[in-house]
């Protein structure tokens, strides 16, 4: 199913990577990002006792956040979408459930029945033209004590962010960063959520590193937000 009416800022031929270009670095980067997530899941599970959840990941990039938790949670249905078509369909050809996003309002691309208990993303909500609507469509689609979290979002303060959009001349794709607001996600999950929070997370430069990235939330430089991306967590009734 199909919806075109999409503004998401993506490209089949831009990096989103950092500056530095390495397998391991990329790795470490990967690997924080699945310890992030894998914990609320744990989490759900615990409350709920069910390992059968339903997950929607909001573009997977490359998929190898989606394989690997896929892998771990084995009775899990993970759902991935993605805008940019390359990597649909490599995730396709490896029998993954993948599919080609052409909207923002993400609860009018699935059928009215198809809900989640877990929704997530990294680096993904600052794509968007709307972060704030499309966060709430997202939030129409969970189910009752579901979770909606997005990891690694730059956002209007996000400077070092800024820069390296600015040096790798991709900017184009990640002005809609200047849009995110903390403010902003506070009042839409104010009204739609049971629970929530906002807090300034470590930057992707520094989750490279694992030494310096341990100092770094030693000294909690990870809360200051002009180097630092942005994490939300909600949760419905």
């Amino acid at each position: 199913m199909e919806k075109n009416n999409i503004s998401i800022q993506a490209s089949e031929n831009v990096s989103y990577n950092s500056l530095i270009k390495s397998k391991a670095l990329n790795k470490n980067r990967e690997d924080y990002s699945i310890r992030q997530i894998t914990g609320f899941i744990e989490d759900i599970i615990k409350e709920s006792d069910d390992k059968n959840l339903s997950v929607l990941e909001i573009g997977f990039g490359g998929g190898a956040r989606l394989r690997e938790l896929d892998r771990i949670y084995k009775n899990a249905n993970f759902i991935g979408l993605e805008v940019r078509r390359e990597p649909v369909d490599n995730m396709v050809a490896l029998g993954y459930d993948c599919r080609l996003v052409k909207t923002e309002m993400f609860d009018s691309f699935f059928d009215s029945g198809e809900k989640f208990d877990i929704i997530y993303g990294y680096g993904a909500l600052h794509h968007m033209s709307d972060p704030y609507k499309s966060l709430e469509s997202l939030i129409r689609l969970l189910k009752p004590g579901g979770i909606v979290m997005f990891f690694g979002e730059h956002h209007k303060y996000d400077l070092l962010s800024h820069l390296n959009a600015i040096v790798k001349k991709n900017w184009v794709y990640e002005r809609n960063s200047l849009k995110v607001k903390r403010k902003c996600f506070k009042k839409v999950l104010e009204r739609y959520t049971a629970t929530y929070h906002i807090e300034y997370d470590n930057n992707g430069f520094v989750i490279c590193f694992r030494r310096f990235n341990n100092l770094y939330c030693k000294l909690r430089m990870h809360r200051v937000p002009f180097w630092n991306c942005m994490t939300v967590f909600a949760k419905i009734l």
